[in-house]
C-alpha cells in the first residue's frame, strides 16, 4: 500500500470542448480513509446518492427545468437544485473537507488550439491523444512533488476507468519505461469523485479566464475554498508538446516516427 496517492479524472473533450483538462489530488492512506467517510456522510446528510457526479450535479443546479426532462436525471440531483442554498452548502462541504486533508492539487490543461496547431501536420491522436497527453502530464507533476518533499517511495497514481483514449495512455507510459497506469471505477473511491469536482472546477475556471461565457453560475463560494490548496498546475505549450514529440521520436515537423 503506497504512502501517498494521487487520484485524477477528466474533463472536456477534443470536439466540442476547447480544453482537456486532467485533475485530481495528493494525499496519504490516512487522509484517504478520512475523505473517503466524511464524503460518504456528507451524502448522506443532504440526502444524496454515492457517487458524485459533478456535471450531472452542476447541471441540476443551473437549469433544473432542463435537467429533470432528461431520461437519465437523477432524482437526489432534482432535489436538492429545488434548494439553490442547500445545494450550494453542499459544494462548500465537499470543498472544505478536501481542502482541509489534501496535500496538493494537481492539474493538466491542454488547449485544443494549441493541441490542433502542432497536431496539423501529423495525426498525433493516434499516438499521443490529448487525454493520454494530459495524463502523462499530471505523473510528471506528481513526480515533481514527490523530489520537492522527499517522498521515500513513488505515489500511486490512480485514474478513473473509462476515460476516453485510455488505451493510447497505457501505451504512451509503457513505451516511455514507466508502469502500466492504474484504473479504478469512481463509484468506489471518493478520490476519484472529488478529482471529477476538480476537473470540472478547472475546466469552468479556465473558461472563465478566456472570457467564455461559461454554461452556468459557478459556485465562488465553494471554489474559494478549493483555491486554498497548494497547487501544481500546467499547461501545454507548443513547446513541450514538440517536447512530447521528440520522446516519442517523431519528427515535429514531419510527422515520421523514427524507426517506422
Amino acid at each position: 500500500m503506497a504512502m501517498f496517492t494521487a487520484y485524477f479524472d477528466a474533463s472536456g473533450d477534443a470536439i466540442s470542448q476547447p480544453f482537456v483538462v486532467v485533475s485530481g489530488y495528493i494525499a496519504s492512506y490516512i487522509q484517504w480513509k478520512f475523505v473517503e467517510d466524511t464524503w460518504r456522510q456528507l451524502h448522506t446528510k443532504f440526502g444524496l446518492s454515492l457517487p458524485f457526479h459533478a456535471v450531472e450535479f452542476m447541471a441540476a443546479r443551473s437549469n433544473l427545468a432542463n435537467y429533470e426532462k432528461q431520461r437519465n436525471a437523477r432524482s437526489d440531483y432534482v432535489a436538492i437544485a429545488k434548494n439553490p442554498q442547500e445545494a450550494d452548502r453542499f459544494l462548500v462541504n465537499l470543498a472544505q473537507l478536501v481542502a482541509a486533508t489534501t496535500n496538493c492539487a494537481v492539474t493538466a490543461v491542454v488547449p485544443m488550439e494549441v493541441y490542433n496547431g502542432v497536431g496539423s501536420l501529423l495525426d498525433l491522436r493516434e499516438i499521443v491523444p490529448p487525454y493520454a497527453l494530459g495524463a502523462r502530464l499530471c505523473i510528471e507533476l506528481v513526480r515533481k512533488w514527490e523530489q520537492l518533499f522527499d517522498v521515500p517511495e513513488p505515489i500511486e497514481c490512480i485514474f478513473e476507468a473509462g476515460d476516453f483514449e485510455q488505451g493510447k495512455f497505457t501505451k504512451l507510459m509503457i513505451d516511455e519505461g514507466s508502469q502500466s497506469p492504474i484504473y479504478k471505477d469512481k463509484k468506489d473511491f471518493a478520490g476519484l469523485q472529488a478529482a471529477d469536482h476538480y476537473a470540472w472546477e478547472r475546466v469552468a475556471m479556465r473558461k472563465q479566464m478566456a472570457r467564455m461565457a461559461p454554461a452556468e453560475p459557478l459556485p465562488t463560494a465553494a471554489f474559494s475554498f478549493l483555491g486554498a490548496i497548494p497547487k501544481l498546475h500546467l499547461e501545454t505549450t507548443t513547446t513541450n508538446l514538440i517536447n512530447v514529440c521528440h520522446i516519442k521520436g517523431i519528427d515535429p515537423r514531419t510527422g515520421v516516427q523514427h524507426g517506422n
